[in-house]
C-alpha cells in the first residue's frame, strides 16, 4: 500500500507532467543514499553485476527523459530506485528478480521517450493521450518498490520488527512488487511491440532507432527485432486498461529462430511462457482428458477450452501445457499467446510471429514486404509445436467479416499435420472453419465443494465454518473462490463473511480492472463482448434471468414471452446468453444464470423498471390460485415456478407503492398457503410481508394467521400460538368474523398438538359459534369436523362420529367437494360432480377408518379404488399417498414384498409432485420393512435417506420416527452409545413436535439404554418419566410397556413384590390396548 509520504510525492509529481524540484526533494528525502550505486565495482551481487551495461545505459535514458511530459517522474523514481538497490542486504535473490522486471520496464520506456523526441511529442499537448493512464499507473508501482526497498535494507530491521513484519510478510510484499513489475512490462510490451500503436502515432516520419546493444553476458537481454511486413491496417487499439496476464515471464529461450530481412525497426519482446499452477484442484478429470487427446491421437489435436469467465480456462491451459507429456513432446515448441488485447485477424498474426521469434533486427525500411502469414505458416509447419491462443473469444467475437477473417486464419493453423492447436473462450460455441478433435471438452462448469476447500485451504491455511459459508455463495467458482482464499490470507473468513453480506459480488476483488483479480471486471467483459452487442435485447433478457432463481423455460410459453414486448425473440437472445456463457441450461430445459452473474445485474440495474413490473403482475397471479381446486397443469407450473414467485413476491414488497401494496400481501398469503400444502413451510416472504407499510388490521391478521400456520407445521408451537393471538387481537379490532373463527380454529390446532384436547376442544367450539354467526357453512363444516378428531382423540367416538356426519351434510350444503371428502360418506356428491380427485379422497377417508378398525380386506379394496381415481386424474400426489397407504398396510400385514413394491411406486409419483414429505415416508416405510426382514444395512440407509428429506421439510415428528428406528438397530447391535446417541436425539424433536407419545417411547429406550448398562436407578428414573408422558397422552400401549420396564428393574433389585405389582399393571395396560402379544410375553417373564 502507497503511504502518505508516497501520495504526497505522487501528488506534486502529478501537478505537473514535468518532475518539480520539490517533488526530487521529497524523493531524496525518503532516506536514500546520496551517492550509492548498484553498480559499484567490486561489490559482491551474484547476478547484478552482469546488468552494469544496461544500467549505464539505463541511467543515462533516465537523465534524458526528464523533459518529456509525465516520463520525467518515472525516471526520477527510477534513479532512487537504482540508489537504494546498494544498500539492500535483506531477501537480495528476490529483489534481483524484481530489478530484472523493472530493468525490462525502463527499457521500453526509453525507447517510448527516444519515439516522442523524434517526433516533437515532447510538451503536454502533443504528448500521446493514449500512454498517460499506463505512466500514471507505473509511477504508482515504482514508488511502491522504492517504499519496500527500503524496508530491506540493513539498518531497517528493527523497523520491521516494530511494525510486526514477520519475514512471510515481506516476501509477500517483495513478490507483489515483481507481479506488479511484470504487469507494467506487459502492458507496455502490447503497446509497443511491432509498433502496432506507433504506426498511428509516428506516421512515416522514419524508422524506429536501433536499440541499444546488448551484452552477450547479459542474462536478461532484451532483443530487438525488425519487421518485414509493410504498415498493416490495424484498428487503433483502445488505452490498455486491462493487464495482459498475471503470470510471471521466464527468460526467453536461447535458440531463437532468424530470419534475416531488412524493415523498419521496432522493440520486439519475448512472449509469455506457460507457467505450471501451484494451486490447481478439480479439474484432473479434465486435464487428463486433453492430455491424453493431445498426446495420444494419430494426428494433431483441435481443443477447445470452453467456459463462463473465471471457471479456471486458462488455469486449465497452463496445467496442459506444462504438464510432463507435452512438455516430453513438445520441449521448447510450446507457444503461448495471450489474446485478451488483440481485436484483430492482423494484429493475432504479428502476436503469433512474434512468439516464433520470426521478428528480428535488421535495416529500417520504408515499407513491409508482404509474406507474413506465409512465414508463420511455413515456420510452424517445420517443425510439430502446440499453441495455444489463450482468451481467443477477444479477437474472434467481432462483429462483421472479422470473425470470419479470425476464423480463416484458424483454419490455416490448424490445417497444418504438425500443428497442435489449444484455445480458450468464454461462452460455449466453438469457431467455425476449424474440425475440432473428438470427443469435444464440455464447457468447463464449477468445480466441486471439495475441490474448492482444498484450494481454499492452499491459499489461507485453513478452511473454517466461514470459509464454507463464501464458497457456497459463490457457487464453487474458481476464480471467486482463488480470490477470496487469496483475501482470506491477509484478513479472515469471518470479516470476509461480513463483508460479503453488505457488499456481495464486490468483495471478490484483488486488483481494479483486471479478469484475474476481479470477478466483477471477468462477468463485465462477457457482458460487452460482440455477441451481446450484436443482440441489444440480450442484455435486458439477461436483467429480466437475474430476477428468476429458477431462470425460465427454454422455450418460454405465449403468456410469457407476451409480457415482454420489447425483447422481439426471446429464444434468440436466451441463445445469445448460452453462447456468451452468462447462462446455463439446466437438465429440466431451463435456462437460469448464477448467482455471481444475479448479483452483478442486480448491483448495476439491469433489470428495467417495466420488465420487474410484468414479472410481479405475473407472479402474484399465479401465486393467488392458492392450493384448492388446482388443475394438473396448474399445480405443475406453481411447483415448477415456486423460487421464482418467492424471489418476485419478495422484491415486489421493494418495488410496489405503498397504494397497491395489499394486492401483493394477499398473493403472499396464497403463496404461503400453496407452499404448506406440498410440505415447503418457508416463512422468509410471509414474515415480510408482515412488515409491509400501510396495511389494514384485517389484512395484517391474515399474514399472521398464515405465518402462524407455517410456525405450527414447522414445529414452532409457541410462535405460532403467539401469532394466532396476534391475529385474533387484529380480526376482533377489524370486527372481522370469519378472521377471528379462523384463529380461534388455529388456536385449536396448537392446542391439539399439545396434548390440552379439553381446551382445544373449547377453542374448535368458539370457531363454530363463530361461522354460525357469520352463516358460513364452510367454516361450521370445518370446524366441526376438528370437534370429531378431538373427541375421537379423548376416546368419544359416539359424538366424534355424530360432528363428521354433521360436517358432512354442511359440506354438501356447501357444496364444497374437498371439504365433503373430510366427511365420512362424501362419494355420491363428488361422483354427481366429476370431481375424481374428490372421489379418490372421500375414498381414502373410508379407508382409513377400515384400516383403524383391523379391517384390512375393506381398506385394501378401498385404498384400491381411490388410487384408481388418482390415476385417471393424474394427480401424482395424491397417487403417492394411496399407493403409500397400500405399502402401510401389506406392512403390517407382513406381506412384505408387495409392500416394497407399493412404496417405490409411491416414492416415484411423490418425486414427480416434488412432494418431499410423502418421499420421507415412502423411504421411511422401506426402511421398516428392510429392518423387519433383518437387513439391517439397507433399512439404515434408508432411514437415513428419509432422515434427510424430513430436515428438508424442517418435520421433526418424521425426525425424530427415523432417529429411533436406528436407534433400535443399534439397540440389537449392542452399539449402545449410539444407539443412546440416536434415542436422545429422537427426544429432543418429539419435544419440538409436542409429541407426548414419542417422548414416552424414547424415554422408554433410554431406560433400556441403562438397563443394559447396570444404571439400575437411572432406568427407573426415565421408566418412571416415560409413564408420565405416556398417561398424558393415554397411551395404552406405552404405559404397559414402562410397567414392564420397572418391572425388570425391581426385579433385578429384588423387589419382587414392586416387581410383581409392575408386571401385573403391565398385564392390565396390555389388555386395554388388545395386544395379547405383549401381554403373553410379559407374563412369561414374570413366570421365568
Amino acid at each position: 500500500m502507497i503511504t502518505s509520504n508516497s501520495s504526497r510525492i505522487l501528488g506534486i509529481l502529478r501537478r505537473s507532467p514535468r518532475p518539480t524540484e520539490a517533488a526530487a526533494k521529497m524523493l531524496l528525502d525518503l532516506e536514500l543514499p546520496a551517492t550509492v550505486d548498484i553498480l559499484q565495482p567490486g561489490k559482491p551481487d551474484s547476478r547484478l553485476g552482469a546488468f552494469e551495461a544496461s544500467m549505464a545505459v539505463l541511467k543515462e535514458a533516465a537523465s534524458m527523459t526528464v523533459n518529456i511530459p509525465y516520463l520525467g517522474a518515472v525516471a526520477g523514481i527510477f534513479l532512487q530506485i537504482i540508489r537504494i538497490k546498494g544498500e539492500v542486504d535483506l531477501y537480495r535473490d528476490l529483489w534481483e528478480e524484481v530489478m530484472y522486471n523493472v530493468v525490462k520496464v525502463v527499457d521500453l520506456v526509453k525507447h517510448f521517450s527516444a519515439l516522442c523526441q523524434r517526433h516533437g511529442l515532447c510538451d503536454e499537448e502533443t504528448f500521446p493521450q493514449s500512454f498517460v493512464g499506463i505512466i500514471k499507473e507505473l509511477e504508482s508501482e515504482f514508488v511502491r518498490v522504492v517504499e519496500v526497498l527500503s524496508q530491506c535494507r540493513g539498518k531497517n530491521k528493527f523497523e520491521q520488527f516494530k511494525k510486526g513484519l514477520g519475514r512471510n510478510d515481506m516476501i509477500k510484499e517483495i513478490q507483489k512488487c515483481d507481479r506488479q513489475m511484470n504487469r507494467m512490462f506487459e502492458r507496455f510490451m502490447a503497446a509497443l511491440v511491432v509498433d502496432i500503436r506507433f504506426q498511428q502515432l509516428f506516421p512515416a516520419s522514419g524508422p524506429m532507432p536501433a536499440p541499444r546493444p546488448t551484452p552477450a553476458s547479459l542474462p536478461m537481454s532484451i532483443p530487438s527485432v525488425t519487421i518485414e511486413e509493410p504498415p498493416l491496417a490495424l484498428p487503433y487499439l483502445l488505452p490498455f486498461t486491462q493487464p495482459q496476464i498475471s503470470e510471471p515471464l521466464t527468460r526467453p529461450s536461447s535458440n531463437v529462430r532468424s530470419i534475416s530481412s531488412t524493415s523498419i525497426s521496432v522493440s520486439v519482446l519475448p512472449s509469455p511462457r506457460p507457467v505450471r499452477p501451484q494451486v490447481f484442484f478439480g479439474r484432473d478429470a479434465e486435464l487428463k482428458g486433453v492430455v491424453n487427446t493431445i498426446c495420444s491421437s494419430a494426428s494433431p489435436a483441435r481443443v477447445a477450452i470452453l467456459g463462463p469467465g473465471g471457471a479456471g480456462k486458462t488455469a486449465l491451459a497452463h496445467a496442459v501445457l506444462t504438464h510432463d507429456q507435452v512438455i516430453s513432446r513438445f520441449g521448447d515448441s510450446r507457444y503461448l499467446i495471450p489474446c485478451e488485447s488483440i481485436q484483430s485477424r492482423d494484429a493475432l498474426l504479428v502476436a503469433i510471429a512474434n512468439s516464433l521469434a520470426l521478428l528480428q533486427p535488421g535495416t529500417a525500411s520504408d515499407s513491409y514486404p508482404v509474406g507474413l502469414e506465409s512465414r508463420v505458416l511455413s515456420a510452424m509447419g517445420s517443425e510439430e509445436c502446440i499453441l495455444c491462443l489463450d482468451d481467443f473469444e477477444s479477437p474472434w467475437d467481432q462483429p462483421g467479416p472479422s470473425r470470419k477473417a479470425v476464423e480463416l486464419l484458424l483454419a490455416d493453423i490448424t490445417g497444418l499435420s504438425s500443428v497442435t492447436v489449444l484455445i480458450t473462450m468464454r461462452g460455449g460455441e466453438r469457431p467455425k472453419e476449424t474440425a475440432w478433435t473428438l470427443p469435444m471438452l464440455p464447457p468447463l462448469t464449477n468445480f466441486g465443494r471439495d475441490a474448492a476447500k482444498r484450494t481454499w485451504e492452499s491459499l489461507a491455511g485453513t478452511c473454517d465454518e466461514w470459509a464454507e459459508k463464501l464458497i457456497d455463495a459463490v457457487d464453487c467458482l474458481p476464480l471467486a473462490v482463488t480470490l477470496l482464499g487469496s483475501l482470506a490470507e491477509v484478513s479472515t473468513a469471518e470479516m470476509l463473511w461480513e463483508r460479503w453480506q453488505k457488499e456481495n459480488i464486490a468483495v471478490v476483488e484483488k486488483e481494479k480492472g483486471d479478469k484475474l483479480s476481479s470477478l466483477e471486471f471477468s462477468i463485465a467483459l462477457s457482458l460487452e463482448s460482440g455477441r451481446m452487442a450484436a443482440d441489444p435485447s440480450s442484455r435486458r433478457l439477461l436483467g429480466i434471468l437475474s430476477q428468476l432463481p429458477d431462470g425460465m423455460p427454454a422455450y418460454p410459453p405465449p403468456e410469457f414471452r407476451r409480457l415482454f414486448p420489447n425483447i422481439p425473440d426471446i429464444s434468440r437472445s436466451l441463445d445469445t446468453l448460452l453462447k456468451c456463457s452468462l447462462a446455463v441450461r439446466t437438465a429440466d430445459k431451463r435456462v437460469q444464470v448464477n448467482s455471481l452473474v444475479q448479483f452483478y445485474c442486480e448491483k448495476h440495474g439491469l433489470a428495467v423498471s417495466e420488465d420487474k413490473e410484468a414479472l410481479r403482475d405475473y407472479y402474484a397471479t399465479l401465486a393467488s390460485h392458492g392450493y384448492d381446486n388446482l388443475s394438473q397443469d396448474l399445480f405443475k407450473r406453481m411447483t415448477m415456478e415456486m423460487n421464482n414467485m418467492e424471489s418476485v413476491l419478495q422484491k415486489s414488497l421493494t418495488w410496489t407503492p405503498l397504494p397497491e401494496i395489499t394486492p401483493i400481501v394477499e398473493a403472499i398469503v396464497a403463496y404461503t398457503q400453496f407452499c404448506s400444502y406440498i410440505g415447503n413451510f418457508s416463512d422468509v416472504v410471509i414474515t415480510q410481508a408482515t412488515q409491509a407499510q400501510g396495511l389494514s388490521e384485517e389484512t395484517l391478521g391474515d399474514c399472521l394467521t398464515s405465518l402462524g400456520s407455517v410456525c405450527l407445521s414447522d414445529d414452532k408451537v409457541d410462535l405460532a400460538q403467539e401469532h394466532f393471538e396476534r391475529a385474533l387481537t387484529l380480526h376482533q379490532n377489524a370486527q372481522d368474523i370469519i378472521g377471528q373463527a379462523n384463529d380461534h380454529c388455529h388456536l385449536g390446532d396448537v392446542l391439539y398438538r399439545c396434548d390440552k384436547m379439553e381446551e382445544a376442544r373449547t377453542c374448535y367450539q368458539k370457531a363454530y359459534d363463530l361461522n354460525v354467526q357469520a352463516s358460513s357453512t364452510y367454516g361450521q363444516a370445518n370446524a366441526l369436523t376438528h370437534l370429531g378428531d378431538t373427541y375421537r382423540k379423548l376416546g368419544y367416538l359416539e359424538e366424534s362420529c355424530s360432528h363428521y356426519q354433521k360436517s358432512l351434510s354442511f359440506h354438501q350444503e356447501h357444496h364444497d367437494q374437498l371439504g365433503q371428502a373430510n366427511g365420512l360418506k362424501a362419494l355420491e356428491l363428488h361422483k354427481a360432480v366429476s370431481d375424481l380427485v374428490g372421489q379418490a379422497n372421500d375414498i381414502s377417508s373410508l379407508a382409513d377408518i377400515y384400516r383403524r378398525s383391523d379391517d384390512f380386506v375393506g381398506a385394501e379394496e378401498a385404498y384400491k379404488q381411490a388410487l384408481d381415481l388418482h390415476s385417471q386424474a393424474k394427480d401424482d400426489l395424491g397417487r403417492g399417498n394411496a399407493l403409500s397407504h397400500l405399502g402401510d398396510l401389506y406392512r403390517k400385514q407382513n406381506k412384505l414384498s408387495e409392500a416394497v413394491s407399493y412404496y417405490m411406486e409411491a416414492l416415484q409419483s411423490h418425486e414427480k409432485s416434488f412432494d418431499k414429505l410423502g418421499q420421507a415416508n415412502d423411504l421411511k416405510g422401506l426402511g421398516g420393512i428392510y429392518h423387519r426382514q433383518g437387513d439391517t444395512s439397507k433399512a439404515i440407509d434408508q432411514y437415513n435417506a428419509a432422515l434427510s428429506l424430513y430436515e428438508a421439510t424442517n418435520s421433526s415428528l418424521g425426525k425424530a420416527n427415523c432417529q429411533r428406528f436406528i436407534g433400535r438397530i443399534y439397540y440389537t447391535q449392542h452399539r449402545l452409545n449410539d444407539a443412546s446417541e440416536m434415542f436422545q436425539n429422537a427426544l429432543e424433536n418429539y419435544k419440538r413436535a409436542n409429541d407426548s407419545i414419542g417422548q414416552g417411547n424414547a424415554l422408554n429406550d433410554l431406560g433400556d439404554i441403562e438397563r443394559r448398562n447396570g444404571s439400575l436407578s437411572r432406568a427407573e428414573q426415565l421408566y418412571k418419566q416415560a409413564l408420565e408422558a405416556h398417561e398424558k397422552a393415554n397411551d395404552k400401549v406405552g404405559q404397559g410397556n414402562d410397567y414392564k420396564g420397572l418391572g425388570i428393574v425391581y426385579e433385578k433389585l429384588y423387589k419382587l413384590k414392586d416387581a410383581k405389582e409392575m408386571f401385573e399393571k403391565a398385564i392390565d395396560m396390555h389388555k386395554q390396548s388388545g395386544t395379547t402379544k405383549s401381554e403373553s410375553k410379559i407374563k412369561l417373564i414374570w413366570k421365568r
